[in-house]
């Protein structure tokens, strides 16, 4: 018998962005399952302790959830590179929108959704009624993730993996020379 060496096994799984939230009116407790691929629904308005509702399939590496309404949860599914638009009623998925190259947020703001794709540097606009793509909006920077809007929800901001402001949280002596953007 001969044995087999390698490299060890190396665990894969896409980062977080929004994993959990609550539903508006906050009876509700909603968490990706990022490697089983569903969404979790626990109930959190009756008992002291969450209690789980009902295990959704959505799509590969799901990142992100956030809830339009009491009814409506969308699950952007990173690998899928879609959204999984989930009937909290019937706790199925209604609808699944195809996005772009790896997703990663959505927001809601002005009656609309914003999902960000970070392979395609944009943030998408969306009808939440029809799904149908009304805009896209250019992001200056490489990979946008986090979306957040104001409490008014008339404006939403971006925060990109790879900002085009050249900000970093590393010193310059940090930062390895082969690595420093060139000016154009």
């Amino acid at each position: 018998s001969r044995i087999m060496s390698g490299p060890p096994f190396v665990h894969f799984e896409s980062a977080h962005i929004r994993p959990a939230t609550m539903t508006p009116s906050g009876d509700r407790l909603l968490v990706v399952n990022t490697p089983d691929g569903y969404l979790r629904v626990f109930d959190i308005a009756s008992e002291p302790n969450p209690v789980p509702l009902a295990d959704v399939p959505v799509g590969l590496e799901p990142v992100s959830v956030s809830c339009p309404d009491d009814s409506t949860a969308w699950v952007v599914n990173w690998i899928s590179d879609n959204v999984s638009i989930v009937n909290l009623n019937t706790m199925h998925v209604r609808a699944t929108l195809r996005v772009g190259d790896e997703p990663a947020d959505v927001v809601f703001a002005n009656g609309k959704a914003y999902v960000s794709v970070s392979q395609e540097d944009v943030v998408k606009v969306y009808d939440q009624g029809t799904l149908a793509q009304v805009g896209t909006v250019a992001v200056n920077g490489r990979m946008p993730r986090a979306l957040a809007r104001t409490v008014d929800g008339t404006q939403v901001y971006v925060a990109a993996f790879l900002g085009g402001n050249r900000a970093t949280v590393l010193s310059p002596a940090e930062v390895p020379v082969d690595s420093m953007p060139i000016d154009p």
